[in-house]
């Protein structure tokens, strides 16, 4: 009898196990399924094709570029020019742009969405990243083609280029898009010298006027390497001996270093040069600085050694300083000009 109601309690409580094992497991397997339920009501964005159109050009101070996709199953939230510069577009630059993607309602982006799903048209352009923000939010990354230049992106004319008779200044009218100035002088229409980069719309030619003669200039501006506006040419300035010697005097005073518009050395990989105050260099043709005689070549750099200028022969030590009225190294004689015997 005891052995019977034993049997029954220990029947009850494996009943009782059995029916709460049935039930957590019916409520864990129930739980995925309710979550893949929801999930499988959505469907994985698998590509989006994003037509890009842009209208900067070099020169704009603005960044209109609009991105479209034909798909139904995203749409462009928002597009933002990332890397707009501070005045214009230039040459070269190359804009970014992020494109914010929404999932539609019954679409998601997966995890893994790389860019390798995303598809290009319209105008060149390469997808540089792209950001899942969450499963109904991407952002794109796309930079866009190099902007090229064409001579008309560019105000390069110059005017009313004339001469401060006073003083051998040569001025001209501001270009709007210059980086600088290339200058040529003449005298009695016959080349003398270049001088570049000129930073402001006037420069002193004085030390260049040590003789009579009818003198006038050309001046262009200057964008880049390729990209310069035309040659302008001045009015004509007559120099008579005695304003010449005032001119050059005035001039060598003023960028000679000791002046008060003194300039500066300039050591470099290639040579060294002299930035005078105006913040042009003296190019093939001679320059006194601190009352030493110095020649400079095409490029602005300090010559050494023999030298020809105007068919006759000079000779300047290793740091470039003219020698006169003395014997150079080699045992030539040269006058108290500087000139060889």
């Amino acid at each position: 009898m005891r052995l019977h109601k034993r049997e029954e309690k220990q029947n009850r409580h494996a009943a009782k196990g059995s029916l709460f094992l049935a039930l957590t497991a019916a409520a864990v397997l129930s739980m995925p399924c309710s979550a893949m339920a929801e999930e499988e009501e959505r469907t994985p964005i698998e590509e989006v094709t994003l037509e890009i159109s842009s209208s900067i050009q070099v020169g704009d101070v603005g960044s209109e570029v609009d991105a479209e996709t034909d798909s139904g199953e995203c749409e462009v939230a928002n597009v933002d020019v990332t890397n707009e510069p501070n005045d214009k577009w230039e040459h070269k630059d190359k804009p970014k742009v992020e494109i914010t993607l929404e999932a539609d309602g019954d679409y998601y982006f997966a995890s893994g969405f790389g860019k390798k799903k995303i598809h290009l048209s319209g105008d060149s352009a390469s997808v540089t990243s792209v950001k899942r923000k969450s499963k109904e939010e991407i952002r794109v990354i796309v930079t866009l083609k190099a902007l090229k230049a064409t001579d008309s992106d560019y105000s390069l004319e110059v005017d009313e280029a004339e001469w401060d008779q006073r003083d051998g200044v040569a001025e001209w009218n501001d270009s709007e898009d210059a980086k600088y100035y290339e200058l040529r002088l003449y005298r009695d229409g016959k080349f003398l010298t270049n001088i570049r980069p000129v930073r402001d719309t006037g420069c002193n030619l004085g030390r260049y006027l040590d003789t009579a003669g009818s003198y006038t200039f050309e001046v262009r501006a200057v964008y880049s390497g390729s990209r310069k506006g035309e040659w302008q040419e001045s009015d004509s300035f007559e120099v008579s001996e005695t304003l010449a010697k005032e001119l050059v005097t005035a001039a060598s005073y003023r960028i000679s270093g000791t002046g008060p518009a003194a300039g500066t050395w300039e050591a470099e990989n290639t040579g060294v040069r002299y930035r005078n105050s105006d913040q042009t260099y003296t190019v093939n043709s001679w320059q006194q600085i601190d009352g030493k005689w110095y020649f400079f070549d095409e490029n602005g750099f300090r010559k050494t050694g023999w030298v020809s200028w105007k068919e006759k022969w000079y000779y300047l030590d290793e740091n470039g300083v003219m020698l006169a009225d003395t014997v150079t190294p080699d045992g030539k004689q040269v006058g108290a000009d500087g000139a060889l015997y």
